[in-house]
């Protein structure tokens, strides 16, 4: 851990977590697509996320650490991006969707209800899917 990690915000390592864990799923099939590096360059802006921890984390997201999160709607919307990428090559793989069971647990989702939100959300056609539509589905899946 550097410096500067001593000094990051909660915020700031939230989403740095959450950007290495999206990282986590595009490398899972050993490869980043033009796609997937598109979108991970749109959140690593949306994030302030520098070029220089960009580049830190595509080279290994696995030192950065998944970070709970306490609040239920704040843990789906990390999870919608994380289906997003998933999904951004119309095709998932068996590796992300085995990576995104991994994520969500560390995500602290109820650890009885993984599989089942994890099955659910993959059915889901993302692009169409809105994140308040996508959140009812995932609660339902949960059964909150």
């Amino acid at each position: 851990m550097g410096i500067s990690d001593l000094y990051m915000g909660i915020g700031l390592k939230r989403n740095v977590s959450h950007f290495a864990n999206m990282v986590k799923v595009a490398k899972s099939d050993d490869k980043i697509t033009h796609d997937e590096l598109e979108l991970l360059k749109k959140i690593a802006k949306a994030y302030n996320i520098s070029d220089k921890k960009f580049k830190k984390i595509i080279k290994d997201p696995e030192k950065i650490p998944t970070l709970a999160y306490l609040d239920c709607e704040e843990r789906i919307e990390r999870f919608y991006d994380l289906l997003k990428m998933v999904s951004v090559d119309h095709k998932p793989q068996t590796k992300e969707i085995s990576v995104l069971r991994r994520i969500t647990t560390g995500l602290a989702f109820p650890i009885h209800n993984v599989d089942k939100i994890v099955d659910a959300a993959i059915q889901i056609d993302i692009a169409n899917c809105d994140i308040e539509a996508f959140k009812k589905k995932i609660l339902k899946a949960n059964q909150f």
